[in-house]
């Protein structure tokens, strides 16, 4: 009893798994044909495989190369399953072997490179994973795995498979996509049990003539490959269900397609296509066509004979008629036209009462025919980038309605048809000509997502106030220079812009939106930030670049919430300076404050520990802080375009740091070719030896002055660098003394560079009137700083 629950669970099991591997467009097919073999997971094996998944994660959460001793019992225990993905594995480890009863192995994203020959004593396997590792080969020993239903070896560097892997008499899935495979593996030819073969993204650029004995195959992905020619063998494949040769450079179907009588599913996006065969339209099953990004310019009239068919997608081709057959198609409910030529759509388009989705976007269609008004179950509009100058009020009977693109058409005035689509959640009218919102837009009660930019609205309108369940909300380029006091009651929204408008001071009404997380003001000719901004708790998102402030708006440091701020000033007023409060944004994470006049940053930028992004390209800065390289999660630096001679030498500490740039500083230290391949490497590595290299040079001036100070000025000198009258006096007329008392004023400055201790010397030489010296000193570090290494 216990064995039958267990093999129904590994089942199960696969069953998920498999789901998973197969997320395409078309994963509906792909599942329904899982399920068919497959019975659905009664809820005490769920259960089972929840305490299996808990048991698994228990041990050791940082094991490299070996299993937990206390849990490997528990999961023999368990007779079947092991799961050891992603845990930096770089073999199997050698306990595994010794699992007898194993029927399940997850090795997924490890560094497993290769397989050891021991992999054949597990002769119960039936599923193993081991996607998103470096194998260049499998082993001729996987041929012992007599069981196994189930091989997942995506996303490796494999360039064949060894002929011993057509004796898995028992293999129903193979899923080889991602890999370096030129030529179809000849032992697959005789793998009649395999019902899914997965091979896209390798280079094959034909398949074999033998193929024709996988008499089981039924779903087969071939996509991103180099195929020229769609091979003909594929169409005497009795019982294919699903196909997906996308991504390829084929220009023609053959006439013996005709021949796939069971194809519920064709894929062939991305390829050459010009035409396509009449008998392409034979296959009645057929239930999902996609053809997007080819060549194709005619739609034959025999589409009507696919009554079955429910998804239909032509994006990206050069149509300019749709056949009015299609109409034909009543089960259809999914019809994608985007990227074509086509001006309107085919008469009786009422038939298509199962149409769900309609993409008409990039177009050239100045009217929506009211034929589409009368479909009920319209759930989504496409229609963007068109010409359209109306909308029919009757749109209004599509009552399932609940998205409509209507951007960048011709529209000059709000459709009022759309105010009575109570389901409508997102709506996009951007790109139009729209200058007043009408009272009925209210109506629209449950909207969450609206776009209007660049339309000609002149006023932030009050009855957009009223739509009180919006949470997104894009006004930005129109011609808004007020909002009004009723915006508070739009108690959801989460995200305005606003930028490129007419403002000319912040908004204070904005300051009572509660739920606010992102807010564009950019490119207004805001003059000031109120402190009543203080009560944004929770926004997120700031973007304040090209206005019009005369000095950073410290107001904004209040807001302890904030992740994202933005103050490009590319087209506003240049600030000069920031404030020290920055360091109270304590949960920012991406600071802009890029095309300013900058001359530094504030020491305090070292408190924002979780800063991600920092750009500060095009200002004037000079030097930067010293704590800027306590900035840990620092991912992003951008400091191109500045005045920086050197660079700071704890910059190692930056582990994180991934994209940099000093392009355009007159750097010195280090110099800009070492700076110019942008690795964070090479600069940490120039940077210790300057260190070690200042050094020495600082040991020899403290030699130097030691030697040559005049009586003079000793006492002035000794001032100057902090010692006490009472050991200027021991140190009089004592220069071995006065060497080890600087060598001790160099320890006592530990926070000082080697550099930064030698400029000081020669302001303290300057100061003392010892220009021998400071001349002296000035020449040897001038001299070293010149020596390349």
């Amino acid at each position: 009893m216990s064995e039958n629950l267990s093999t129904k669970n590994l089942e199960a099991s696969q069953k998920l798994s498999t789901s998973v591997l197969l997320e395409t467009k078309d994963d509906e097919i792909t599942t329904d044909l899982i399920a068919e073999e497959l019975n659905q997971i009664p809820q005490e094996l769920a259960e089972g495989d929840a305490k299996r998944d808990q048991l698994q994660s228990a041990g050791n959460p940082e094991i490299a190369e070996k299993i937990s001793t206390h849990t490997l019992p528990q999961v023999k225990h368990e007779e079947f399953m092991v799961k050891l993905n992603a845990k930096g594995l770089r073999e199997i480890p050698q306990v595994v072997f010794e699992i007898q009863t194993l029927k399940y192995l997850d090795l997924n994203n490890n560094e497993i490179k290769t397989l050891h020959k021991d992999l054949g004593n597990l002769t119960n396997l039936e599923t193993l994973f081991i996607e998103g590792n470096g194998l260049i080969a499998l082993p001729s020993e996987i041929s012992l795995l007599h069981n196994l239903r189930v091989l997942s070896i995506s996303h490796n560097h494999l360039s064949c498979l060894p002929k011993e892997l057509s004796k898995l008499v028992s293999i129903k899935q193979l899923f080889a996509s991602h890999n370096n495979i030129e030529e179809f593996p000849a032992a697959l030819e005789g793998l009649e049990t395999l019902e899914i073969l997965d091979l896209a993204v390798n280079n094959l650029k034909t398949l074999s003539e033998n193929m024709i004995s996988m008499t089981n195959l039924r779903v087969l992905n071939l996509d991103s490959n180099q195929i020229l020619i769609f091979p003909k063998v594929l169409c005497y494949l009795p019982n294919l269900i699903k196909l997906s040769i996308s991504g390829n450079l084929i220009q023609s179907i053959p006439k013996d397609v005709k021949e796939l009588r069971r194809l519920r599913a064709l894929s062939m996006n991305h390829n050459k296509l010009i035409f396509l065969p009449v008998q392409l339209f034979q296959l009645t099953k057929l239930q999902k066509l996609r053809l997007d990004d080819n060549k194709l310019e005619v739609l034959s009239d025999e589409i009507e004979n696919l009554q079955e068919l429910r998804v239909l997608s032509l994006a990206n081709n050069s149509f300019k008629i749709i056949t009015k057959n299609l109409c034909n198609c009543t089960m259809l409910e999914c019809l994608i036209l985007r990227g074509n030529q086509v001006m309107q759509l085919p008469n009786r388009m009422h038939r298509l009462k199962h149409l769900r989705e309609l993409c008409v976007s990039s177009n050239q269609m100045d009217k929506l025919d009211e034929q589409i008004t009368h479909i009920k179950d319209l759930s989504i509009i496409e229609a963007s980038g068109n010409a359209l100058t109306c909308i029919p009020v009757e749109i209004k009977n599509c009552i399932q309605i609940t998205k409509v693109d209507l951007s960048y058409n011709k529209l000059s005035q709000f459709p009022v048809g759309l105010c009575a689509l109570i389901a409508l959640k997102i709506l996009n009218l951007s790109g139009n000509y729209i200058s007043e919102i009408i009272t009925e837009i209210s109506f629209i009660e449950n909207l969450e997502h609206l776009e209007l930019s660049r339309n000609k609205l002149s006023s932030f309108s009050a009855h957009l106030c009223r739509l009180t369940k919006l949470m997104y909300l894009d006004l930005s380029e129109n011609e808004i220079n007020n909002i009004p006091k009723t915006v508070s009651n739009m108690k959801y929204l989460q995200v305005l812009l606003l930028y490129r408008n007419k403002f000319v001071s912040f908004p204070t009404e904005l300051c009572d939106l509660k739920t606010l997380q992102t807010l564009d003001l950019s490119e207004n000719q805001i003059h000031y930030i109120p402190s009543d901004i203080c009560n944004l708790q929770v926004i997120k998102d700031l973007n304040l670049s090209s206005i019009q402030l005369v000095s950073f708006p410290s107001e904004i440091c209040h807001l302890s919430s904030l992740e994202k701020l933005k103050m490009c000033q590319i087209n506003g007023l240049k600030l000069t300076e920031l404030s020290e409060e920055l360091s109270k944004l304590t949960c920012l994470k991406e600071l802009d404050i890029s095309h300013n006049a900058l001359k530094e940053i504030p020491e305090g930028i070292g408190e924002l520990k979780h800063l991600v992004s920092l750009t500060a390209n095009n200002n004037y800065i000079s030097q930067l802080p010293k704590s800027i390289t306590s900035l840990s999660d620092l991912q992003q630096l951008n400091l191109s375009g500045n005045q920086l001679i050197c660079l700071p030498s704890g910059l190692h500490h930056l582990q994180s740091l991934k994209d940099i740039n000093f392009d355009g500083n007159p750097l010195i230290r280090p110099p800009q070719e070492v700076c110019k391949g942008k690795q964070l490497y090479t600069i940490v590595r120039y940077l210790k030896t300057a260190d070690e290299r200042d050094g020495k040079i600082l040991q020899k001036i403290l030699k130097i002055i030691a030697g040559n100070v005049s009586f003079e000025n000793f006492e002035f000198f000794c001032q100057k660098l902090q010692f006490n009258n009472a050991e200027i006096k021991s140190l009089e007329n004592n220069r071995l003394k006065i060497l080890q008392a600087l060598n001790s004023w160099k320890s006592e400055n530990q926070a000082l560079t080697p550099a930064e201790m030698i400029d000081q010397l020669i302001r303290v030489l300057t100061m003392t009137g010892m220009h021998y010296l400071t001349n002296k000193v000035k020449a040897l570090k001038l001299y070293t700083q010149s020596v390349k290494f």
